[in-house]
């Protein structure tokens, strides 16, 4: 394996990550193409390069064993329930697995580190400002908010780690810059994903630390809710206490505003209760969205997991996170003891971005999201269990 290799495998990550955005930014340019959208270009393509470089460099030290049984799942599915869009379904599912195997096999030194820090932070300066020119410029169009919020929570993560270990209050102010865009954009879920990360960082493990962190959360907790935009969007009546904040989102008596999710789950009752082991099948929750509103999807993976593969494709799918959770926290503890800074740093927030991962489960559809989340997760995953250069 060559530096370039690495260097070039995540140029490609970043440049399938951006591509999406080129329509935005330059209207001329045609936002489908052949019938799939820049989206689903990006992630063919990113799956295209993942195949070449892995041909190219097929050592991996990626957990892989905690996902195969979810793989050998949805892709022995296929076998009976074929179809094209359950086939786009399980690649896409694949794709981010895929992309952290080939990044286990690289081998990252400080220069690697260094550099693959400063790209992402570039890249994610750049959706920020698309983000603020969407509040602030007239007519600038408004693309990828949700997608584009859920992503800034990777390099939130990382900022913030960075503080946790070198003490810069530089990296704070960075995490407080990604933090306004869920009050920008107003996503709920991501508001309580980035309080989550501040208040349960792996990296802060100093006690005085964690109170001030927990303090901080509170205060950020109370403002938000209190807030007049945040109880206009989350009640119906526009005002509500916090006993009215409900986790079941489905219930039929809440007074929260779920911006339709609250009634999707009684379209998916009967399939629910008549296959409830093995599900409905790949996909088959896009044509129960669409037999009763213009929606693709259901905002929630758990259940729209659920009602394809059922409660065996979810335990298998939830086994993959935690024994790959597990086997990171082992990394983490060995790496703390060893004063390894740099691999510290990435576990650490990888495991926070773990969390991050199954909270953004339950309010959208991240793992169908590949190159705006998922992708780079892996990849970070990867690069937890990946070959480090040897100190001279």
């Amino acid at each position: 394996m060559k530096k370039h290799d690495v260097y070039s495998f995540y140029n490609w990550l970043f440049f399938t990550l951006l591509l999406p955005y080129v329509p935005v930014l330059l209207p001329f340019v045609p936002d489908s193409f052949a019938g799939f959208n820049m989206t689903g270009w990006s992630w063919m393509l990113m799956l295209s390069v993942s195949l070449f470089y892995y041909i190219n460099n097929p050592r991996n030290n990626f957990p892989i064993i905690f996902w195969l049984p979810w793989l050998l799942y949805i892709f022995g599915y296929l076998l009976f329930h074929m179809s094209f869009l359950g086939l786009q379904l399980s690649l896409q599912y694949v794709l981010p697995i895929f992309v952290g195997v080939v990044a286990s096999g690289f081998t990252y030194g400080k220069e690697e580190y260094h550099w693959l820090f400063k790209r992402l932070m570039i890249v994610s300066f750049g959706i920020f400002l698309m983000i603020i020119a969407g509040h602030t410029v007239p007519d600038f169009p408004q693309a990828h908010w949700a997608t584009s919020v859920i992503f800034l929570a990777i390099p939130a993560a990382l900022v913030l780690g960075v503080y946790f270990v070198t003490n810069k209050i530089k990296y704070l102010f960075l995490f407080g810059v990604f933090f306004l865009v869920p009050f920008l954009n107003m996503t709920r879920m991501a508001m309580l994903v980035f309080v989550v990360i501040l208040l349960l960082h792996f990296a802060n493990v100093k006690i005085v630390s964690k109170l001030f962190a927990g303090l901080i959360s509170a205060l950020v907790f109370i403002v938000v809710f209190n807030s007049a935009a945040f109880q206009e969007k989350t009640f119906f009546e526009g005002r509500g206490r916090l006993s009215d904040i409900s986790i079941n989102y489905y219930s039929a008596d809440t007074r929260m505003n779920t911006s339709g999710r609250g009634a999707f789950y009684q379209y998916f009752e009967k399939g629910l209760r008549d296959s409830p082991v093995w599900g409905n099948g790949p996909r088959a929750d896009y044509y129960v969205m669409q037999s009763f509103v213009d929606l693709n999807e259901v905002h929630n993976d758990y259940l729209s997991v659920r009602y394809n593969y059922g409660y065996v494709g979810l335990v298998l799918l939830l086994f993959g996170f935690a024994g790959s959770f597990l086997v990171t926290y082992r990394k983490y503890r060995t790496f703390r003891q060893l004063k390894d800074q740099y691999r510290f740093l990435v576990s650490s927030s990888v495991l926070i971005l773990f969390i991050t991962f199954i909270m953004f489960m339950y309010s959208d559809n991240i793992l169908k999201y590949t190159i705006f989340f998922p992708d780079i997760f892996f990849a970070m995953l990867g690069m937890v269990f990946a070959e480090t250069e040897k100190k001279s």
